[in-house]
């Protein structure tokens, strides 16, 4: 069928999909996590373990519905969740598209990658400069089914760092009554027990087939991309010597530059980059405290 599926047959190769994973979890059980597998079956469990454990919520009026079975402990930190959504925003060129998410740091900061910067910045001697004939911008709301903006422009680059995935950009005064969110948070300290611990992401995750099969995409993200969505997920370890940390939060491509955020104390642990099918990584933060370029820049890092 071309274009998307009707919700009859989404829901129909959702029911299958879904046996499916409930069958290789059950033989899993009984054999052990290294049972062989199929693709299909791979494929089916991978959607199971999302579906229902790595949700990706959309926001809808700088807010999100009832959270899923098991992650209900996300109802208890709306108020804090919502200030994290107000201050993340989908980074795009004025007449092209979005390339991706940022953060507020500071009164007119943005933090993002690198990566995403050098899609509108060049290097112009000893500083980096906005490249002619683009007009980039951050809107702070991009959600769902929903036309309303808060654009404001990107003035100028405040940074680009010269050894992580990790860039300022200025913010301008924007066209109207807009208001800016609140600056998130950073944390100044890692979390003292880093396995598992809850953490979440906002973002704005767009279709990319690279890494995640089309068929896990369809479930977690409806056959809709590049709208703020919320994604709980874990911390599954640290890497000091790196300065990163890995997560399992369900982003994506347009997902780069989303804070990483701890839910106990909604602090931002990291700055997303990247990652595999397997994990997903981040700028660990907090190790930046002392990093002069963050400190020229007039950063704040609280504890948790």
């Amino acid at each position: 069928m071309a274009g998307k599926l009707s919700a009859d047959s989404i829901r129909d190769e959702l029911r299958s999909v879904l046996a499916m994973g409930a069958q290789v979890l059950a033989r899993m059980e009984h054999l052990g996590e290294d049972a062989a597998r199929t693709d299909a079956e791979q494929t089916a469990l991978e959607t199971v373990v999302a579906f229902f454990g790595r949700p990706a919520l959309a926001v809808r009026n700088g807010s999100f519905g009832t959270p899923p079975v098991g992650w209900e402990v996300l109802e208890q930190h709306r108020a804090d969740i919502e200030r994290t959504i107000d201050a993340t925003g989908r980074i795009e060129l004025v007449g092209y598209g979005m390339l991706g998410t940022g953060f507020l740091v500071a009164e007119d900061l943005v933090m993002t990658n690198c990566h995403v910067a050098k899609e509108f910045c060049r290097r112009a001697a000893d500083a980096w400069v906005l490249k002619l004939g683009v007009v980039p911008q951050v809107d702070w709301l991009g959600e769902h089914l929903r036309d309303a903006q808060a654009a404001f422009p990107i003035a100028g680059v405040a940074a680009l760092h010269p050894v992580h995935d990790l860039a300022l950009l200025r913010l301008g005064t924007a066209k109207g009554a807009s208001l800016c969110p609140a600056p998130l948070r950073l944390a100044s300290q890692g979390p003292s027990d880093a396995a598992s611990r809850a953490l979440y992401c906002v973002g704005y995750p767009m279709k990319d087939h690279t890494r995640t099969p089309p068929e896990v995409l369809l479930r977690i993200f409806s056959d809709t991309f590049g709208v703020k969505r919320l994604q709980p997920g874990e911390l599954l370890s640290l890497d000091p010597a790196q300065q990163q940390l890995a997560h399992d939060c369900s982003t994506l491509g347009g997902s780069s530059g989303s804070p990483i955020v701890d839910l106990e104390t909604h602090a931002v642990l990291g700055l997303h980059f990247g990652g595999t099918r397997q994990e997903n990584h981040a700028v660990a933060l907090w190790q930046l405290a002392e990093d002069p370029l963050l400190r020229r820049a007039g950063l704040r890092f609280d504890s948790p």
